[in-house]
């Protein structure tokens, strides 16, 4: 007796002409008609549209019907391949890296000639999202400050490079010493999670820079013997707090206290994407920087309405202390500004839950970003199909941060009418009175949360953007350095 035929699943993207008139329609989502077609063991499941919209919207109205056909299909332990002759090879990524993230390593792609296994370097950005999803969707009584610092120590020990990689990990003793006396404050609560900042810096080889190109001008000429902006890094700055309580401003329920192991998400992106970076052999410096800490409850928690002097030397009041993540990144960025001089900051954060309330669950406002940063960015997102919005730096948002009583409070307030309005603008302009090279902020409280719970691909928890957007986006600004 011959073996049973293994049943597979085949995601079928075809144009709108092209939808087979037999099988069982599938109630389609915002101009996408579906069919399920069974036979011989193999289950089709045909999508069809002009394929003419954003990536963004297609890879949402693609996980509509998959998730439609599985309840009524048991797919669990079934293989999964995406066949789309034709289509723009960005659209084909977007949701192939959809299909793996839903189905793991049972997904992958059919060429014609049979499934196969995602290209190699679709797969090494599944892993990195892999990882990303991970820290942040494990359990803040675990992913604490102590196993952040652990992880990326332990990175720097295997890692194959070529190149070289330092960390470096501040304790409370060393950061008092130096001065963050803000990152102190926030955690000085916790003994399961205390204060850290966690350093990473990584500079390339003379030969993997060569290669690249780095060190040359766009025409192709040597650049001057002066010009040292290559050997500047680029400093990926993440938040880590690993659990918010809100401190003794206790955070209500209603502003999700129940899934605040998320509040680490923007140290998991920088370490996602740092590690993506060195391991594909970046050709620039690098420079991670995570300050992370519980914002816990306690007799040693800190106290509304106390002034701190920062890093910076800025005397901050802690208006409120469910403001805390702009304190972290504040110290942070003022102490690597200040030892490694980086050619530029992208900061990552879940900074406020205004981003969620302004902008909806998919969108991730980012801050700052020059021109040509932005272009990247944009081109980036569209090629990925994660929705950013751009914003530029305004004076009323830096001047709603001062204070009568000290420089700063961490409360930003807009005056007349609106003093609870843009928040998370507000909380971005608090970050730019303790920077002095240029920064792009990513407030990335709504994208990376499944907070709707039709993320593509995705279930409860952790979703894994705005990560692609960012990693295409320095690789291409790479290619392109000078």
């Amino acid at each position: 007796m011959s073996a049973p035929t293994q049943r597979t699943v085949q995601v079928e993207l075809v144009e709108r002409g092209a939808l087979p008139g037999h099988g069982t329609p599938i109630v389609g989502v915002h101009g996408l008609e579906g069919r399920l077609i069974e036979s011989s063991g193999r289950v089709r499941i045909v999508l069809a549209t002009e394929w003419e919209r954003p990536i963004a919207e297609h890879r949402w109205q693609v996980d509509q019907v998959i998730r439609r056909a599985r309840r009524f299909l048991d797919l669990r332990a079934i293989p999964v391949a995406l066949f789309a002759p034709g289509l723009d090879e960005a659209l084909v990524n977007a949701i192939a890296l959809d299909l793996r993230r839903a189905f793991g390593a049972l997904a992958g792609v059919e060429t014609g000639a049979g499934p196969s296994a995602l290209a190699a370097d679709l797969e090494r950005y599944a892993q990195s999202e892999d990882l990303f999803r991970r820290w942040v969707n494990e359990d803040p009584s675990t992913r604490t400050s102590l196993a952040i610092a652990e992880d990326v120590q332990a990175f720097a020990r295997v890692v194959a490079v070529e190149g070289t990689l330092e960390v470096e990990v501040l304790t409370e003793g060393e950061l008092r010493e130096r001065g963050l006396n803000l990152l102190l404050a926030v955690g000085q609560a916790s003994e399961s999670s205390p204060p850290r900042l966690v350093l990473a810096h990584w500079t390339p080889s003379p030969a993997l820079q060569d290669r690249a190109g780095v060190g040359t001008t766009k025409s192709g000429g040597a650049r001057p013997q002066a010009d040292t902006q290559s050997a500047r890094p680029i400093m990926l700055l993440g938040k880590g707090i690993t659990f918010d309580t809100g401190g003794i401003n206790v955070k209500p329920y209603e502003s999700f206290v129940s899934h605040m192991r998320n509040d680490m998400a923007g140290a998991a992106l920088a370490f996602a994407a740092f590690k993506h970076l060195v391991e594909g052999g970046f050709p620039q410096p690098l420079l991670l920087a995570i300050p992370t800490c519980e914002n816990a409850i306690g007799e040693r928690a800190m106290r509304p309405g106390t002034v701190v002097r920062s890093h910076r030397g800025l005397r901050v009041k802690i208006d409120h202390t469910d403001a805390e993540g702009r304190l972290v990144l504040a110290d942070a960025l003022s102490y690597a500004e200040e030892r490694y001089a980086p050619a530029l900051t992208f900061c990552f954060a879940t900074l406020t839950t205004a981003a969620l309330q302004a902008y909806g669950p998919y969108a991730t406002p980012v801050h700052f970003a020059p021109p040509e940063i932005e272009a990247a960015l944009a081109e980036a997102a569209l090629a990925t199909g994660e929705d950013l919005h751009f914003f530029p730096s305004r004076a009323w948002h830096f001047e709603a941060n001062r204070d009568d009583e000290a420089d700063l409070k961490n409360t930003a307030r807009l005056t007349g009418y609106m003093p609870h309005a843009a928040g998370s603008r507000n909380a971005a302009h608090f970050l730019l009175h303790f920077a002095r090279g240029p920064i792009v902020h990513a407030d990335i409280f709504a994208s990376t949360w499944n907070w709707g719970g039709d993320h593509p691909g995705t279930g409860f928890g952790a979703t894994g953007a705005p990560l692609r957007t960012f990693l295409q986006a320095l690789e291409r600004l790479a290619l392109v350095d000078g």
